[in-house]
């Protein structure tokens, strides 16, 4: 049976985003291992913020690379916020990158049909939450403030909001199941705007 390691580095819009890379690969047969030696495929979800988490996701490729000495099979893809420079390097280390909006697509490298109906929201797709308490709930992702000292809209794009629907559904099936604490994310939570709904008029309506 094929087995899969995800190692995400950076924010908590990084961990949420590897549980719906985690429910993407258990839907196509994939059983998750704790052994990095024991994985036939390694995704490493990366940050971009700091230097330092840049200098992380190459060193930490660096030594995967290693490991294909001796498992043939072993395959390493990359997703997550990468820089157009280091993407270019770092495309002649690994088997495969690609970006996070493109999760619906992954199936089809393992001889599956995409996930069409989410081809435009990776959202919808319903994590694998790591926690039976506490869950991460997106509501926005990108920026639009192109800071001097950010890489985040480079990254991440600019500012998409979801639907207040989606994100509402998601929260009561949340409450349903037990869970306590629910962290609402994104790069700049402070500019959602879903048409007429904005930050603070979708907080009142959770």
């Amino acid at each position: 049976m094929s087995k899969y390691h995800l190692i995400t580095f950076g924010c908590q819009m990084n961990k949420s985003d590897s549980e719906r890379i985690a429910m993407v690969l258990e839907n196509c047969g994939w059983k998750p291992t704790s052994n990095i030696n024991e994985a036939d495929l390694i995704i490493i979800n990366a940050c971009s913020v700091r230097q330092s988490g840049v200098d992380r996701v190459y060193g930490k490729i660096n030594n995967l690379i290693k490991l294909k000495t001796k498992n043939k099979k072993l395959k390493i893809f990359l997703t997550g916020c990468i820089l157009p420079t280091d993407r270019k390097k770092l495309k002649k280390m690994v088997d495969l990158i690609f970006e996070i909006k493109d999760l619906p697509r992954l199936p089809q490298f393992f001889g599956f049909k995409g996930l069409s109906n989410f081809e435009k929201d990776y959202f919808q797709i319903k994590p694998l939450y790591s926690s039976p308490f506490f869950a991460y709930v997106p509501i926005m992702t990108g920026c639009n403030n192109f800071c001097s000292y950010c890489v985040v809209p480079y990254t991440r794009g600019r500012e998409i909001s979801r639907s207040p629907i989606d994100i509402l559904k998601e929260i009561k099936e949340l409450i349903k199941r037990g869970y306590k604490e629910i962290i609402l994310l994104g790069q700049n939570v402070n500019s959602y705007k879903f048409g007429k709904v904005t930050f603070p008029k979708l907080l009142r309506m959770i």
